[in-house]
C-alpha cells in the first residue's frame, strides 16, 4: 500500500512539474512576442515556482500523512 501511495505521490509532483514547463514556456513566448517585459517575464516565473513548491510540498504532507494512517492500520 506504502509502495502505491508513492507512486501516485510521485505521478502528482511529475503533472505539477509537467504544468509548470507549459505554463514557463507561455510566459517565454510572451515576453518574446513583446506582450510583456523581460521584468514580467522574471516575476512571472518567481509566482510559477512558490507556486509549484506550494503545491509539492502539500502534495508531500497529504502523502506523509496517508503514509502514517495506512502504517496505524
Amino acid at each position: 500500500m506504502v509502495k502505491v501511495l508513492n507512486q501516485k505521490g510521485e505521478e502528482a509532483r511529475i503533472v505539477v512539474r509537467s504544468i509548470r514547463e507549459e505554463v514557463l514556456k507561455e510566459i517565454k513566448d510572451a515576453e518574446k512576442a513583446g506582450e510583456m517585459s523581460e521584468d514580467d517575464e522574471f516575476s512571472g516565473k518567481e509566482k510559477m515556482q512558490a507556486i509549484v513548491d506550494e503545491y509539492n510540498k502539500k502534495i508531500e504532507e497529504l502523502r506523509a500523512k496517508k503514509e502514517i494512517e495506512i502504517m496505524t492500520v
